[in-house]
């Protein structure tokens, strides 16, 4: 994962840089790490260069290198990235989520806080992965995020979108296994079901946003209760 932080003081690019060796330490991975002290370097860089994530502070000498100026700017040129703001004035929160924020930090910054968002991070970008299927003859590609359940059937199974139906020679086991665990949750021994699309809980059924009833089986509603409520706590 392609990282950058934008932060005008230098002892900040300190803390954050052992803060990130340590999150992939614990989790093997190896971060790509970059620092800005100006909003508008960062903006020049990203024309040559790819991030997927960046850590944004607000506040900055120069009245023309207003953060949320220029996070409004990035997401309109590079609407793909991800971004969380770092600030220590939460009066400008409400300014953060018009410029369509992810997430949203309080300086000073703390380890377990950004452990979490790196890995809701994480999990969000690889939702905008996309997979390949074939219908009716035809190539397409579907975003993760656009999947609303799969279904069991013999010889394969069904992966459904908000409007059409792919056979896939995959097994549900199979899907269970590739798709995000902490986004797509097995209900049911026929059903694999995306967590962002559920509209409705009762009574052992889930209401999907598009209307459709998928049943969870007894031994796994506790589960999915849980599941849905870690879930939607994160507001994906």
């Amino acid at each position: 994962m392609k990282i950058a932080l934008c932060d005008d003081q230098k002892s900040i690019w300190e803390e954050f840089g052992g803060f990130i060796k340590k999150f992939d330490e614990t989790r093997r991975l190896q971060s790509d790490l970059c620092y800005f002290s100006k909003p508008s370097d960062l903006f020049s860089y990203l024309q040559e260069e790819t991030v997927d994530l960046i850590f944004m502070d607000l506040e900055f000498p120069e009245a023309a290198e207003d953060g949320i100026y220029w996070l409004k700017k990035i997401n309109q040129y590079f609407p793909h990235i991800l971004f969380i703001i770092l600030t220590a004035y939460e009066n400008r929160y409400k300014e953060g989520f018009e410029a369509r924020a992810f997430r949203f930090m309080t300086k000073p910054v703390e380890e377990k806080e950004l452990f979490e968002y790196l890995t809701a991070g994480m999990e969000e970008l690889r939702l905008t992965e996309s997979i390949s299927l074939m219908r009716r003859g035809i190539p397409h590609k579907i975003l993760l995020k656009d999947i609303c359940y799969l279904s069991a059937q013999s010889g394969g199974s069904e992966l459904w979108t908000g409007t059409n139906m792919y056979c896939c020679e995959e097994s549900l086991l199979q899907w269970e296994k590739r798709l995000p665990e902490t986004v797509f949750f097995r209900c049911h021994s026929k059903y694999l079901v995306n967590l962002a699309h559920v509209a409705k809980l009762e009574h052992q059924t889930i209401t999907l946003a598009n209307g459709k009833k998928i049943p969870v089986s007894r031994r796994r509603w506790k589960a999915f209760q849980l599941a849905y409520m870690k879930f939607d706590t994160k507001d994906y």
